[in-house]
């Protein structure tokens, strides 16, 4: 039974710092900051490919600035349009 307590007390700290505590403070790698990110931003890939985007409700978070490219869908880092030599994944 304390176990069990201890248990949720620790689960409800945790909730309470992944809710209140901004996970994020700036963006890195030559992205901005904005109220609404897209749901399938603009990828430069080595590989054609193609991809359905799902409609998301909105978030804030970080993006890339007007002509720059994603690297990856997720993780990846901003370059310039310029800079992209292969595919660009609409």
């Amino acid at each position: 039974m304390l176990l069990r307590t201890i248990l949720f007390v620790i689960l409800g700290v945790l909730h309470f710092v992944h809710t209140e505590i901004p996970l994020i403070d700036s963006c890195h790698h030559n992205s901005v900051k904005v109220k609404c990110k897209p749901v399938c931003p603009k990828l430069c890939s080595n590989h054609y490919f193609t991809r359905r985007c799902v409609a998301k409700k909105c978030k804030a978070g970080c993006a890339c600035k007007k002509g720059w490219l994603l690297t990856r869908p997720t993780l990846g880092y901003c370059i310039p349009r310029s800079s992209c030599k292969r595919y660009i994944i609409e």
